[in-house]
């Protein structure tokens, strides 16, 4: 039951929430109602048109591309779609001519693991990985990163917030250090987009990675990158495919003749349906806002932050809401087991080693299912 004042927005156009107390949207968002009709509009076009839809269906992946572009404040055809953030790691490495002495990957120990697999595996072809080292298993000080970078830095990939903690990084020093090494920058906002306000031009950055199926609301399957566009040139990715090839209907024989703009980055035939689901969520993300949505976000993490210290609760996000991502980590005894409890009894939030139970909040977020939350959290600790 959502109390009077709170100013959760638009929840009547999501499924799931009724029956659900949804604190998980740092892990999966919550559906939007019209995702499903996405799918179902999706088969019809599949059923009546055949192959004749492709026009169509990849008309909207250029729109949803350019729709995720507003969100981050990239310019038209500068983002791509990609079903997956390891994918986009992937090409990126390929088209990387890793040659000693330039020829480190530097990122930080906290990198999501995902991406640390596609680099370290990258060794084969010349690249050397090498990781910055934390303390406390939650946060870097951003000066270790920056004496890392060096002439033998070829590109540093970057977590725009730590998936353990919620910390978010200083983009700008690490930005500032690598261009004056000359050295390629890459950022994985999976963990901000949606809920932190950035803007890819203001960061500098050369090339965003991110994904849907968290504060973008849009499900799994829709991953994007971003290059920036006086650097696009210089990339030829050998992780491509048809669609990657300036005319894919022609059907030419290799070599490649690369699309140039975001459709550089497209490999094989494209995850029509996760694109086109996804679009609901991004949709939604525009009409709210990510300013607003970060307002709404901060007060409700605070309200859990001050929730779980009043518990005697240790809280291993930062609890300064500028210096976090959307979530709050609560450290409790036998966390692994609590959350389970609570998904069982329909609270969605998650747990992970070293930070503990995961809670967020999204717009459609109110304020009684964080009263909820506690409240079922204490029966369980009893």
């Amino acid at each position: 039951m959502i109390g009077a004042t709170t100013p959760a927005r638009l929840r009547e156009r999501f499924g799931g929430l009724d029956g659900n107390t949804w604190l998980a949207s740092h892990s999966m968002g919550a559906p939007p109602l019209a995702a499903r009709v996405a799918l179902e509009h999706y088969w019809d076009a599949w059923a009546e048109h055949g192959p004749e839809a492709w026009p169509a269906w990849l008309s909207r992946v250029r729109a949803i591309a350019d729709g995720i572009g507003t969100i981050i404040g990239a310019p038209p055809d500068s983002v791509s779609l990609v079903p997956n953030v390891s994918l986009s790691q992937a090409a990126i490495a390929s088209s990387i001519a890793f040659r000693a002495p330039r020829n480190e990957v530097l990122y930080e120990a906290l990198q999501f693991p995902s991406l640390t697999y596609v680099w370290k595996a990258w060794e084969r072809f010349g690249a050397k990985a090498r990781a910055v080292p934390a303390d406390d298993g939650m946060t870097i000080p951003t000066q270790r990163i920056v004496d890392a970078i060096g002439e033998q830095t070829a590109v540093v990939v970057l977590s725009h917030a730590y998936y353990q903690s919620g910390a978010l990084i200083d983009v700008a020093a690490i930005v500032a250090r690598a261009r004056a090494q000359g050295a390629l920058v890459v950022l994985d906002t999976y963990q901000t987009t949606g809920v932190v306000p950035y803007n890819v031009r203001d960061l500098g950055v050369d090339i965003v990675v991110g994904g849907s199926h968290k504060w973008l609301c849009g499900g799994p399957g829709c991953g994007f990158i971003y290059v920036a566009p006086e650097r696009a040139a210089a990339f030829e990715p050998a992780v491509t495919g048809w669609f990657g090839h300036v005319e894919p209907f022609a059907f030419e024989a290799t070599p490649i003749r690369y699309a140039g703009g975001a459709m550089q980055w497209a490999t094989g035939t494209p995850t029509i349906p996760g694109y086109l689901a996804a679009q609901a969520g991004h949709d939604l993300i525009r009409e709210v806002g990510v300013p607003a949505i970060r307002e709404h976000n901060i007060r409700l993490t605070t309200k859990i932050a001050n929730g779980a210290l009043e518990r005697g609760l240790r809280v291993n996000t930062p609890l300064d809401p500028l210096a976090r991502t959307g979530w709050i980590g609560i450290d409790v005894p036998d966390g692994a087991r609590i959350v389970d409890e609570l998904v069982a009894r329909r609270v969605f939030v998650d747990y992970r080693p070293g930070c503990g139970i995961r809670v967020s909040a999204h717009f459609y977020t109110a304020d009684d299912e964080i009263d909820h939350f506690f409240s079922e959290l204490d029966a369980l600790r009893r």
